[in-house]
């Protein structure tokens, strides 16, 4: 049977439970797998490691997101998926946190994954690339939704993309 490994990127207080979960952060704590500095390349994991990597919240707050996506394609296996979700720019906690290096809209999503960047081959396929909005404006149609976005903030407060990694040859290196 084949073991499938996850890995929680930047778990925070969030630790998910089960032998397939790694969680790590920069901080250290008795229920975190794993802490270092995520500005630090090349991570602490082998090539090829994960089947799916999860980050919540947490590539705002780095230096570089286009190297930890890039870090994140070297440590998952082929077909492995990468969920992210981050604050949409137009929403209030965007703001509202200082260590925030990055402010997002979908299109970030596309240009950081752009092939343009990565020798002109496709490395990451989206399968989903969404904005969300809180509970209290899920009954409100998407369509009203995305018109009073046009005009006003806070109508959605995140974005989540699910990303496939592509890995179309044996090895790869990226020049940064």
């Amino acid at each position: 049977m084949k073991k499938i490994k996850k890995l929680n990127f930047g778990c925070g207080k969030d630790i998910k439970k089960g032998k397939e979960w790694i969680n790590v952060d920069i901080q250290k704590n008795k229920n975190i797998d794993k802490s270092f500095d995520f500005d630090k390349f090349p991570y602490p994991f082998k090539d090829n490691e994960f089947d799916y990597v999860f980050a919540d919240n947490v590539i705002e707050h780095l230096k570089n997101p286009r190297k930890v996506i890039l870090e994140f394609w070297r440590i998952s296996k082929p077909n492995a998926i990468i969920e992210v979700i981050v604050p949409y720019f137009k929403a209030e906690g965007a703001y509202n946190d200082p260590t925030h290096k990055t402010f997002w809209n979908r299109r970030c999503i596309e240009q950081l994954l752009n092939p343009s960047y990565s020798y002109n081959k496709k490395n990451f396929e989206v399968l989903e690339n969404k904005r969300f909005s809180t509970n209290k404006l899920r009954f409100v149609p998407s369509f009203i939704r995305y018109v009073l976005d046009y005009f006003m903030f806070n109508f959605y407060t995140g974005i989540k993309a699910k990303i496939k990694v592509v890995k179309w040859w044996k090895k790869i290196k990226f020049y940064l």
